[in-house]
C-alpha cells in the first residue's frame, strides 16, 4: 500500500492572506509613486516660484534704489516694480516689504541702502498626501544707490558742519585761492601782509564773513587781473550736503575703489612700520617708497622721511599716493617734493572724528616749497594745515578747517575728481 503525501496546494485562507499583503504593498508603492510625482510637480513649481520671487525682489530693489538716486520715492518705486513682476502686497498670495533704510543685515540703518523682501505661496497638489499646507518661499534683496556726481559742483574749500563756529578759518598772507568756497555755517578769514584773494563764488549759511582785516578780496573769475576790486560778493546759500561721493567701504579690501587699484596695500598691525601706541599708528620708516592706495586700519603718520614721489613698482614713473585711514592722518611732505594723488583725486581721506569735538583734527597737513595735486577729505573731523610756498591743485572738503600759511596758490581743478552717473548695485 503506497504512502500518502500531503497536498502542496494552498488553502483558500492562505490565498486570501497573500492577496491582502499584496494590496498593502501596492498601496504603499502607490503612495511612494504619488509622493515622487508630487515632489517632481510641486517641487518644480516651488522652484519656479522661488526663481520668480527672487527676480521680482531684485527688480524691485533696483527700481527703488534708482528712484533714490534720482530724487524719487524708493518705497513707491519698489512696490510698483514688485507688482509689475507679478507680486502685489496683500493680494492673498504675496507679502511685499520695501524699507529704506534696511532693518537688518550689514546695511541696517544706512539710508543709502534699500531692502526688499517678498514672501509668496502656492497651493500644493500631489504633495498634499504628506504636506497638506500651501507651499511658501521668501526672497530678499538689498540695493545700494550711488548718486550722480558732478565735480564742477565742488568748490576749492567746502566746510560740512552746520554747528561748529568758523568752519572755514584761514589765516595767511599772499594766499591765492581759485575755485571759491562754501561753508554750512561761518567763514573767518584774516592775516597780514596783503595780497590775499579768492576767485569764484563764496557762499555760506550765516549772515556774513568775519573778516579780521582788509587783506582779503573776493574777486570775479572773469576779471582775475583786478584782484583788488571786490567784484563777486559773498552770498548766503542754503545748507549743502557733503559734495564728495566717497565712502570708507569703497577702499576696504574688496571695495569698488580697492578693486580698481593696481597698487593696493592693506596696513594693520602686521606691517613692520606699525606702532602700537595710541591705538595703533602706521609710521613709514625713513626712505620707504610709498606708491598706490594704502588703506590703514588705524592712524597714519607720514613724515618727511617717507618718499612720496618715488617709483615703488619700478615702471619708471611715480604713480602717486592715496592714504585712506579709519583713524587720523598726519601728513608732512618735505621741501621740493611733488605729491600726486593715486586714485579718485584723493591724497588723504580720514574717516575719523565722528562724535568728537569740532576742534578734533582728523588730518594735520604741513609742507613748504612743494607741489601737491589732489584733495584732502575729512567728512567727520577738522583739517588743520600749515602750508608755505606751496602750489596746490585740488582742494579741501572737511567738517571744519583751520589753515594758515603764506605764498600759497590753491587752485581747484575739477578734472581730478572722477564724474559718474547714477549707479545702482545689488549688494545682497
Amino acid at each position: 500500500m503506497s504512502a500518502q503525501h500531503p497536498r502542496s496546494a494552498t488553502t483558500p485562507r492562505t490565498r486570501r492572506a497573500e492577496s491582502g499583503q499584496a494590496i498593502v504593498i501596492i498601496a504603499f508603492l502607490m503612495i511612494g509613486l504619488i509622493g515622487l510625482l508630487g515632489l517632481a510637480i510641486d517641487g518644480g513649481g516651488l522652484f519656479f516660484l522661488q526663481r520668480d520671487t527672487q527676480n521680482a525682489s531684485d527688480a524691485a530693489v533696483v527700481a527703488a534704489t534708482y528712484a533714490k538716486c534720482t530724487a524719487g520715492d524708493p518705497i513707491i518705486a519698489g512696490y510698483q516694480a514688485a507688482t509689475e513682476n507679478g507680486f502685489t502686497n496683500g493680494d492673498g498670495r504675496s507679502a511685499v516689504t520695501v524699507n529704506n533704510p534696511p532693518t537688518r543685515g550689514t546695511a541696517a540703518g544706512d539710508t543709502d541702502y534699500v531692502e526688499v523682501e517678498i514672501t509668496a505661496s502656492k497651493p500644493s497638489y500631489f504633495i498634499q498626501l504628506v504636506y497638506p499646507g500651501p507651499l511658501q518661499v521668501t526672497t530678499y534683496a538689498v540695493g545700494f544707490c550711488s548718486e550722480p556726481f558732478d565735480p564742477a559742483t565742488v568748490p576749492a574749500l567746502f566746510a560740512i558742519s552746520d554747528t561748529c563756529p568758523n568752519t572755514i578759518d584761514w589765516t595767511g598772507s599772499s594766499v591765492h585761492i581759485e575755485g571759491g568756497m562754501h561753508s554750512n555755517n561761518e567763514i573767518k578769514i584774516g592775516g597780514g601782509g596783503g595780497g590775499n584773494d579768492i576767485y569764484g563764488d563764496v557762499t555760506l549759511v550765516e549772515d556774513e564773513v568775519e573778516d579780521s582785516n582788509t587783506d582779503w578780496w573776493v574777486t570775479d573769475d572773469e576779471n582775475p587781473e583786478t584782484p583788488d576790486v571786490p567784484q563777486a560778493p559773498v552770498t548766503n546759500a542754503a545748507r549743502r550736503d557733503d559734495p564728495l561721493p566717497f565712502r570708507l567701504q569703497d577702499y576696504q579690501p574688496g571695495g569698488s575703489s580697492a578693486r580698481q587699484a593696481a597698487l593696493y596695500t592693506y596696513i594693520d598691525a602686521t606691517d613692520p612700520d606699525w606702532k602700537p601706541a595710541g591705538g595703533g599708528t602706521w609710521k613709514p620708516a625713513s626712505g620707504r617708497v610709498l606708491e598706490g592706495l594704502y588703506y590703514v586700519a588705524g592712524n597714519a603718520d607720514i613724515d618727511t622721511g617717507a618718499v612720496l614721489d618715488g617709483d615703488r613698482n619700478g615702471d619708471g614713473r611715480a604713480e602717486g599716493i592715496s592714504i585712506v585711514a579709519t583713524g587720523s592722518i598726519q601728513f608732512n611732505a618735505r621741501s621740493g617734493m611733488n605729491v600726486r594723488y593715486y586714485i579718485d583725486g584723493l591724497i588723504a581721506f580720514s574717516n575719523d572724528g565722528e562724535g568728537k569735538p569740532c576742534s578734533y583734527n582728523a588730518i594735520i597737513v604741513s609742507g613748504s616749497n612743494a607741489t601737491w595735486y589732489g584733495f584732502m577729505y575729512a567728512p567727520h573731523g577738522a583739517v588743520q594745515g600749515s602750508l608755505s610756498s606751496m602750489y596746490v591743485i585740488g582742494g579741501i572738503v572737511a567738517n571744519t578747517m583751520n589753515m594758515s600759511g603764506s605764498d600759497l596758490d590753491l587752485i581747484f581743478d575739477p578734472t581730478i575728481l572722477p564724474p559718474r552717473p547714477p549707479q545702482v548695485q545689488i549688494a545682497e
